[in-house]
């Protein structure tokens, strides 16, 4: 089974996206809130940013799936190489001309001397970055290359629009280091809001379209008040509703036939499974109004 999966940074409505900037500046509101030292918060950030640079190889998996390990949050999203690879993108990024270049375009100084002191900061920021993603919908592939199962909590859609709002123009301020420290402090902390506001109201709707739709698995999608809901039915099919909290009637809803796997109907948590353990996976897109099977 091949499913095709658009790019991660070409993100629309209903596409998958990366807020890459929220990954980044929460690690800094945490070296902030820890009163860490400069090294320190610049490890962590680049910890926290270097993951979702994997989708510069996510093109390679659309012509060659079996390379499912460069996909989006796969290898560099993995407990087993996440960190190394977070090594290995600063220590590219460290190389003199490269800086030099930055510092012709930027004003913000991301010099970081490579020594020991600096993997413990980056390693809690990949682990940081790993943990905001396991919140999403297709989460991160923890133990890649080694097993291609994804492990997520749905809470979260790819990216929010209140998050986004806030930290893609405070990514700009950061860059060529506008207003004053304490101004760039305080959009910090309003991009911390936003992700908790969000998260909240989130997780009320979300309690909201479960208690309607009891037993149903319930997949975020752009907008937190609206929730995609997946059930079973005896017949050998798979009813999928478009649910708003607090609407008494689905905005949307299709009837699909069970997904067999060899021959045999799979139930939805196993038949995931099964299609993101297999080297022909490019990615299970499960927030969407039409899913393309191609069969291979």
């Amino acid at each position: 089974m091949r499913v095709r999966y658009p790019l991660p940074f070409l993100a629309g409505p209903h596409t998958g996206g990366v807020d890459w900037f929220t990954h980044i500046f929460t690690a800094v509101a945490i070296a902030i809130a820890l009163r860490s030292k400069r090294p320190t918060a610049l490890a962590l950030a680049f910890g926290a940013m270097a993951p979702d640079l994997d989708a510069l190889f996510t093109p390679v998996t659309i012509v060659a799936p079996q390379l499912w390990f460069l996909d989006h949050r796969t290898f560099s999203h993995s407990l087993i190489l996440g960190l190394p690879w977070a090594l290995a993108v600063t220590w590219v990024i460290q190389r003199p001309a490269l800086l030099a270049l930055w510092r012709r375009l930027f004003r913000v100084d991301i010099s970081l001397p490579l020594n020991r002191a600096i993997v413990l900061p980056m390693l809690a920021g990949v682990l940081l970055h790993i943990l905001m993603d396991t919140l999403t919908v297709q989460g991160p592939a923890l133990f890649a290359p080694i097993s291609a199962t994804r492990y997520q909590l749905d809470w979260f859609y790819f990216i929010d629009l209140a998050p986004v709002a806030v930290s893609a123009p405070l990514f700009v301020v950061g860059l060529w280091r506008l207003g004053t420290p304490r101004q760039r402090a305080l959009g910090i902390a309003v991009l911390l809001v936003a992700v908790a506001a969000t998260g909240t109201w989130r997780g009320i709707t979300r309690a909201e379209v479960a208690g309607a739709h009891p037993g149903e698995a319930i997949i975020p999608t752009w907008t937190p008040e609206e929730w995609w809901t997946w059930r079973e039915l005896p017949n050998g099919t798979v009813r999928a509703s478009l649910v708003a909290a607090g609407d008494r009637s689905p905005r949307f809803v299709a009837y699909f036939p069970a997904l067999q796997v060899n021959g045999s109907p799979q139930g939805l948590p196993g038949a995931r499974a099964i299609a993101e353990a297999t080297l022909d996976f490019t990615a299970f897109r499960m927030n969407t109004y039409a899913v393309a099977l191609n069969a291979s």
